[in-house]
């Protein structure tokens, strides 16, 4: 009988083994309420940060920490930083996305995306940052974003003085006179644009010039330029022989003309001779065939005054009356004040996000340069 009651035991014993077993040995379930949220370390919280020109070689980071989700062995997590000047980040611009758990630029190239963001400069901005981190999908569940870090910064201002250089020749309205030719606007690098309504028809020609009264340094092409693009060709001294005048187009229209004197090139584009404003910011509403037509200044030069709504409201620019393209929009920076056009040949071609309206109702002359590809709201 004992040996018996010590059998039945063990196997009570076991049972309840195997049955407590049973209960955890359940497959991990992700749990997004146990998931730690990234958090920004680096500057600290509340910093207020003053850029240096003097400093511009200088690295410039932003840390944090890396999220912790409850389960092991997952695919890498990823980050993207964001940046805005509201909490909202309704305008965000992505600083980088990656695995890393730091972007790293230097003062100058941070002091540069303040600026293209709209920031102007000597002027203390409250600028607020966040990390999104997520496994597959930034928009899933697994999706987690950080607390916000705002800083106080203060960019500077780094001029940059680049002499222009000019267009003249027969298919232009300074002719071959050297004295009068056209000055062309620096657009970033060796490129230089204008906008100018060209003569067309054979024996009609153009070339750029550095110094106004002297024929060299000057940028002809050769054999292969074409009206619409091609290389340049440099004279550097008057030693040197000329070269070959570029073509002008066969058609009388203005054109966007681009020259690039450090990589060579140049190109002839048609835009536009007539710009319509319209949006739900403006008069005219989102109606194409009801768009207000702008007063045009010079060649690729368009204003107008115009009533605009308060903040919320949108604009964009177009060419035809009742077509969406051609049309120009901004980019991911463009702002109320001013910024970036975003040109859009085609109907294949993406539309651009609209341009804001500043945030107080009022009258606002509207600028537009296709030369430069800029808009500017006063």
């Amino acid at each position: 009988m004992k040996k018996l009651f010590a059998i039945s035991s063990i196997i009570v014993v076991l049972g309840l083994v195997f049955s407590g077993c049973g209960k955890d040995d359940k497959d991990p379930v992700f749990d997004p309420a146990q998931t730690q949220k990234p958090a920004i370390l680096s500057p600290a919280n509340g910093s207020e940060i003053i850029l240096l020109e003097s400093q511009k070689e200088q690295p410039f980071v932003i840390q944090w920490s890396p999220a912790v989700y409850n389960l092991e062995n997952l695919p890498a997590t990823k980050y993207i930083l964001q940046m805005d000047t509201t909490t909202t980040f309704a305008t965000a611009q992505t600083l980088i996305s990656s695995e890393n758990t730091q972007w790293e630029s230097t003062v100058e190239g941070f002091n540069q995306k303040l600026i293209n963001f709209g920031l102007s400069t000597g002027v203390a901005h409250e600028v607020f940052f966040r990390v999104n981190s997520f496994i597959v999908n930034n928009n899933g569940k697994e999706s987690t974003y950080s607390e916000v870090a705002k800083y106080v910064i203060t960019p500077y201002s780094a001029a940059i003085y680049v002499k222009p250089i000019y267009l003249l020749g027969s298919a232009t309205s300074a002719g071959w006179n050297n004295t009068a030719a056209l000055p062309m606007a620096w657009i970033g690098g060796g490129q230089f644009a204008i906008v100018e309504t060209l003569t067309p028809g054979s024996g009609q020609y153009i070339k750029f010039i550095s110094v106004l009264g002297q024929w060299a340094p000057q940028w002809g092409t050769d054999a292969t330029g074409t009206p619409e693009a091609g290389p340049l060709v440099y004279r550097p001294t008057e030693s040197v022989p000329d070269p070959a005048a570029i073509p002008a187009p066969a058609d009388p229209a203005d054109y966007r003309i681009v020259a690039d004197t450090l990589n060579l090139t140049y190109t002839v584009t048609k835009t536009s001779s007539q710009l319509y404003i319209l949006g739900d910011g403006t008069p005219a509403g989102w109606d194409n065939t009801a768009a207000l037509p702008m007063t045009k200044v010079a060649p690729g030069i368009f204003e107008i005054q115009v009533q605009l709504s308060g903040g919320g409201k949108y604009l964009k620019f177009i060419e035809v009356l009742g077509q969406w393209a051609p049309q120009y929009g901004t980019d991911a920076n463009g702002t109320s004040d001013g910024g970036t056009l975003v040109y859009r040949p085609d109907e294949s071609v993406q539309d651009p996000p609209a341009i804001p309206c500043p945030a107080t109702a009022g009258t606002y002359t509207v600028k537009v340069n296709l030369a430069t590809l800029k808009y500017e709201i006063k």
